[in-house]
């Protein structure tokens, strides 16, 4: 019956997805405008298949409860990539990775839960509190525990020292708070907080995301260690390299609604901006 429930809810929410661009414009907007700054065009067709594939994400989180069983654990996640073997041999020892909103980020924490290593994310509560709320039930129920972006550098600091892989969704503009490098072929301001953390703590630092392969909630998790760079610039430079890999060899599964691109604020100020936050050229 739950299965029946998950398969409607699947169909529902493509139907929904079709009205994403007319019912989130501002969104589809800056989605058209990455797409544009990356690729040269704003394909139709894969903005569609973007809001497609978050509409099937978002049912998968919701029905996983229900669906997930320990013991068919293969069924849903295929662990892939030479990171796993790595990661269970070092284990309990801390480690830093860096991900993406690509995929299902929230399923791939899951799955390392499952896999038994501890991850600790580091991210941002959302904005509405009732969903905020919901989001941390869920994911506590996955034993994954949010460090607060707010307050993040002493309680990741913490979790390092008690053994966590502490994880960083690295793909979001940092702002004052970054530094420039290219990802996706383009500049943008990233956080260097991951590749300093493993410096500073002589950790591996490793690179992973999630794909979504079919229904039912099956997903490929990949790993990798990162190598590091003579400095932290250099290394966060090759973590925005294998990130931008990632969402070239699967775009439709990245959330290409950030407004990634946008410089930091200080040279963004009293300037008309585009959708994706670029100060419109003169």
């Amino acid at each position: 019956m739950e299965s029946a429930g998950y398969h409607f809810a699947l169909r529902a929410a493509r139907a929904v997805a079709r009205l994403g661009p007319k019912v989130t414009p501002r969104a589809a907007a800056t989605a058209r405008e990455n797409l544009r700054l990356v690729y040269g065009r704003a394909d139709p067709a894969l903005l569609f298949a973007t809001y497609r594939h978050f509409a099937e994400a978002a049912v998968d989180c919701l029905y996983f409860r229900r669906l997930f069983s320990p013991d068919r654990f293969d069924e849903h996640f295929e662990l892939a990539g030479p990171g796993w073997e790595h990661f269970a041999r070092l284990q309990p020892h801390g480690s830093v990775l860096v991900t993406g909103h690509f995929g299902n980020w929230e399923l791939y924490g899951a799955a390392f839960g499952h896999a038994g290593i501890h991850v600790t994310p580091v991210g941002r509560s959302p904005e509405r509190l009732w969903f905020a709320s919901r989001l941390d039930r869920f994911r506590r129920s996955l034993g994954v525990e949010t460090i607060d972006k707010e307050n993040a550098l002493p309680l990741a600091m913490k979790a390092l020292r008690r053994g966590a892989a502490v994880a960083f969704l690295n793909d979001q503009a940092a702002g004052r708070h970054g530094i420039a490098v290219p990802f996706l072929g383009r500049p943008a301001h990233t956080f260097i907080a991951p590749a300093a953390l493993a410096a500073k703590f002589r950790v591996p630092l490793y690179a992973g995301y999630s794909t979504r392969v079919g229904d039912g909630i099956r997903y490929r998790c990949w790993s990798e260690l990162v190598e590091p760079g003579a400095t932290v610039e250099e290394t966060t430079a090759r973590c925005n390299e294998i990130l931008g890999g990632y969402v070239r060899a699967c775009p439709e599964q990245w959330w290409w609604f950030h407004r990634r691109f946008k410089p930091p604020r200080a040279q963004r100020q009293g300037a008309a901006l585009t959708p994706a936050g670029l100060p419109v050229a003169e």
